[in-house]
């Protein structure tokens, strides 16, 4: 990431601390989405994980933001050690006015991290290395995670992926709506391209597919899809082409089970080989 796009990414994050403060739409106004992801790792942390039941956990935030996700994990599970990493100065202040109990929050990148390697037990992003502009940056930052997790450690990658967005798109043009594209501060991930390469060094642990499930516990990749098929294809169509966050229309499908490849928000969960 050159210094150019490092200060565009801080000025984008030092504008959402300034409109949300410590407001759990800090860098997602969809708050559906948000409340989504964070049950998605609850749900992962209350999985009996055999020879880990009980154990206290130290458990790393990369891209902590304003603190909102540390807060809740914190309050549920109060025994593990939590961290908290963010590249911006303005959102880590607003999480260290949380004074969370057993947490430390530091200022850092995720390319070059300061943990000694094998430290952590997981390690969980929400939409934090799609902020880096670079392929080849991306793939450092992904061994930076390998490093510090500990064998056979947990990283859950919540990110942004090319196939979501472009099915998307697809049902949007065939209902005659304008093609939605990626942020100017995100670069979205390849699947295909991306589990080629880390391929020597996680192995994925959680998904679809019944014989990778993660102790007999479903969680799906496509988490998000019928939440991005209802607001961002079926609502702008109800609404006549205008996409309103956190309707009522909105909270009310958000039951629904996830279905298809429709949303770029997806998680995997990545075992350290």
């Amino acid at each position: 990431m050159s210094i150019k796009e490092g200060d565009l990414i801080k000025r984008h994050y030092r504008d959402q601390a300034k409109k949300y403060g410590a407001s759990p739409q800090s860098t997602m106004e969809d708050e559906v989405v948000r409340q989504k992801e964070i049950e998605f790792i609850l749900k992962y942390l209350a999985v009996p994980k055999n020879e880990q039941t009980n154990k206290i956990l130290k458990i790393l935030d990369l891209g902590c933001g304003n603190g909102y996700t540390l807060s809740v994990l914190s309050k549920a599970y109060p025994n593990n050690y939590y961290y908290g990493i963010d590249y911006s100065a303005d959102l880590l202040s607003i999480a260290k006015n949380r004074k969370l109990k057993r947490c430390k929050l530091l200022e850092g990148d995720v390319r070059s991290l300061t943990f000694e390697g094998d430290y952590f037990d997981l390690i969980y992003t929400e939409r934090c290395l799609i902020n880096i502009l670079s392929c080849e940056e991306q793939k450092l930052a992904l061994r930076e995670i390998n490093r510090i997790l500990k064998p056979g450690g947990h990283y859950i990658m919540i990110e942004c992926f090319t196939d979501g967005l472009l099915n998307n798109n697809k049902a949007r043009r065939e209902c005659g709506l304008d093609e939605l594209k990626e942020a100017y501060h995100n670069k979205y991930f390849d699947k295909d391209l991306l589990f080629r390469e880390i391929n020597n060094i996680f192995v994925v642990a959680g998904g679809d597919d019944p014989d990778a499930r993660y102790d007999g516990a479903d969680f799906p990749n496509n988490f998000l899809s019928s939440h991005y098929f209802i607001t961002r294809i079926l609502h702008p169509l109800v609404t006549k082409g205008e996409w309103v966050k956190n309707t009522e229309f909105v909270k009310y499908f958000s039951f629904l089970q996830p279905y298809g490849n429709y949303s770029p928000v997806q998680a995997y969960i990545l075992k350290k080989r």
